[in-house]
């Protein structure tokens, strides 16, 4: 992979919902300031972030998105760098959700950042400031000012 740890950086599907999240507008803000404050910065997703945004922003939301609007989203998303979800990935989710006492979907986000060598991880589902396989969890709403990390 290329890039250095420092400016790679894995948006879990909890903060990418949150670009479009109405209902929570403290944390929408905290999810557009930190997606708008990542300068120099590769943003790396997952295909399985990709599937689950779709889901999440059509069907959970109180007010779910047309399916045209949340398509126009994720052919955005595929311009960012993306990790493909194979068996690999998932075997070593596991393991690392047995070490760690997660669940396999979160651990899945923690494998794939490692992969694509990022430093850190953007996610809601993870406590902000934990350390896991040499990635910084954060949780942009627990930031004390918007990108000020």
């Amino acid at each position: 992979m290329t890039g250095s740890l420092t400016n790679r950086v894995f948006v879990d599907v909890s903060v990418l919902v949150r670009l479009f999240d109405d209902d929570e507008p403290r944390r929408q803000a905290a999810a557009r300031a930190v997606i708008g404050d990542i300068q120099g910065a590769t943003l790396v997703i997952s295909t399985r972030v990709m599937a689950d945004f779709y889901d999440i922003v059509t069907r959970e939301f109180a007010r779910p998105l047309p399916g045209v609007v949340a398509g126009r989203a994720l052919a955005d998303l595929a311009d960012l760098a993306v990790v493909q979800v194979d068996h690999d990935l998932v075997a070593a989710a596991a393991d690392t959700a047995d070490r760690h006492d997660l669940e396999v979907r979160d651990a899945l986000a923690v494998e794939a950042a490692a992969t694509a060598g990022c430093g850190r991880l953007l996610t809601e589902a993870l406590p902000h400031g934990t350390v896991l396989r040499g990635l910084v969890v954060e949780d942009p709403a627990n930031w004390e000012e918007y990108g000020s990390q």
